[in-house]
Order: structure tokens, then sequence, then C-alpha cells
């Protein structure tokens, strides 16, 4: 149900089988756990509190939720007695749009009845937030673009970074902005030579030597379809000619993400396509 890998001597990476290859850490320390994320299902939650106290002979002292996603988040209330942190505006956003989701969400799957919305009680609205436990070190940056208030955080005595959406096999920026995403990708780029593992929002982890490359061909996903809807938009084409800019031109197999890369890719034109209808002008016709 939930795949673990070891990522170091004391992190360990949870991805989900059950939705979408999402991912959450355990960053375990002499003094307790930190857990980054909770998944999207109590029943995934639970074997990662399981996991924690049984195998690791702690408990989980805090919880970081990257952003206020569904399926990075409803697994919180699990950990009850935790400490849970977020940017200020994930709180805003769980107490606002993450209510109204889920009331939505029950009613469509019997396997949410035990979540609950949990506020984060520690939070921060600019710059960076540390957060010292047990001899680690943990960082934690506004990094937004997939959705405004997205957070990566940085284990500083291991160098490995929980990017969170930030970095995903197919960008994602509908609930966001991908110029703010493009910076987002363009910090993490920058600092990727000092990374030892980069820790994915949703699918693998990538390791040393490979994250500069990866993260490089995420920021060049999003410039060649912000070029090519910019295109199509110019040539006065309908939407439906969006569906010439295939995931094979973009260079991302459909298998990616258990088959769901090429809806989240063309979810990802069409919010671009309306973003800039407004603002792009077509080329002059020959009657002009």
């Amino acid at each position: 149900m939930t795949q673990i890998e070891r990522v170091t001597d004391d992190i360990y990476v949870f991805t989900s089988e059950l939705y979408a290859q999402v991912t959450a850490g355990v960053i375990n320390t002499r003094l307790g756990a930190i857990v980054v994320d909770t998944l999207p299902y109590p029943v995934e939650a639970r074997k990662i509190k399981s996991f924690v106290e049984d195998q690791l002979s702690s408990r989980v002292r805090f919880v970081i939720n990257t952003h206020y996603h569904a399926d990075h988040v409803y697994g919180t209330a699990v950990f009850s007695g935790a400490q849970v942190i977020s940017h200020e505006l994930c709180r805003n956003l769980l107490a606002t749009t993450g209510v109204e989701s889920l009331t939505a969400s029950k009613n469509e799957s019997s396997d949410l009845f035990d979540v609950k919305i949990v506020l984060p009680q520690i939070t921060f609205d600019s710059g960076q937030f540390r957060l010292r436990l047990g001899g680690k070190t943990v960082v934690i940056h506004h990094s937004p673009g997939h959705s405004k208030d997205v957070v990566n955080v940085l284990v500083e005595e291991d160098q490995v970074l929980f990017a969170s959406d930030t970095v995903m096999p197919v960008p994602v920026f509908p609930d966001g902005d991908i110029k703010q995403l493009m910076k987002s990708l363009e910090v993490i780029r920058d600092m990727s030579s000092e990374l030892t593992n980069l820790v994915q929002g949703h699918g693998p982890v990538i390791l040393r030597g490979e994250v500069m490359s990866y993260v490089e061909e995420k920021i060049q996903y999003l410039t060649k379809i912000d070029k090519d809807v910019r295109g199509v938009l110019k040539r006065k084409a309908s939407k439906n000619t969006l569906k010439k800019i295939d995931l094979e031109s973009v260079g991302i197999d459909r298998a990616t993400l258990g088959g769901l890369a090429e809806q989240l890719h063309f979810t990802n034109l069409e919010t671009l396509y309306d973003r800039l209808k407004r603002y792009v002008k077509p080329y002059p016709s020959l009657r002009d």
C-alpha cells in the first residue's frame, strides 16, 4: 500500500500506492521525529506513525504541511500530539478551501470518513523558518508556484530537500502561477549541486548527480508550453488545437504517475490558454 525508502541513516520516504505516487517523509532525530506531509488517506498516515513508533522506537514531534492540497494533508489528524508547521497561507487555505473541499470529498469516498482538517499551530509568513531538533536542522522555505502556499524542506546536515509539488514529474500550476513556479524551480536548480537527494511531491526520489538536469528539464517543460500556447493564441487557433502539444512533444512518458501525466499536462495547457488569451495579441491578418 505504501512504499518505504531509506535515503539516509535518519531520513525515510513514504510513497503512496493509492494516489498518484504522492510522497511523505520522516526525519528521525534523537529527540523525536519530524514528518513532512501525511499522504491522502488516514490508513497510510497510520502506517507512517506505526513505523516511527515501532521501527524507530521514536515519536512524531512535528508535522510539516508543505501546502494545503488534500493529498498532502489529509493524514495530519493521525499525528495527535504533534505540533503542525506550515506557511501562514497554508493555514488560511486549510481553514477555508480545505474545509469546504473535505466536506465534498467525504460524500465521494468512505475512506475519508475519519479525516479532519488540522490547522497548523506554528506558521511563518516571510523568508524562512528554522527548526532544530535532536541534532537536525530543518529549514523551511516558501516555494510558490504549484500553489501560493507551497514550502520546501531542507535537512541541512544531510542536504536532503523535500521539494513538495514544486518538483514533480509533470510540473503543475493551475492552482498557482507558472512564472512563480519557474522561479522556485530555478532556486532549487541553483542549489542542486549541494543536494544528496531531492524528494519530489510525487514520484521517485532524485539522486545526487541527477538533480540539476532533472530540475532543468522541468523548467524547460514550462518554458516550452508557455511558448507553444502563446503560438496557438497568436494564430487565433481554438483551444482544441492544444491537443497537438502532446506529451511526446514535451518529452514526457505517458506512463508517468500511473498514467496521470496526460491529464495534468492538458490541464496545464488549458489553464495557460485561458489566462493568456486576454494578453497575447494575434498575428495581424493579411487584410490588416
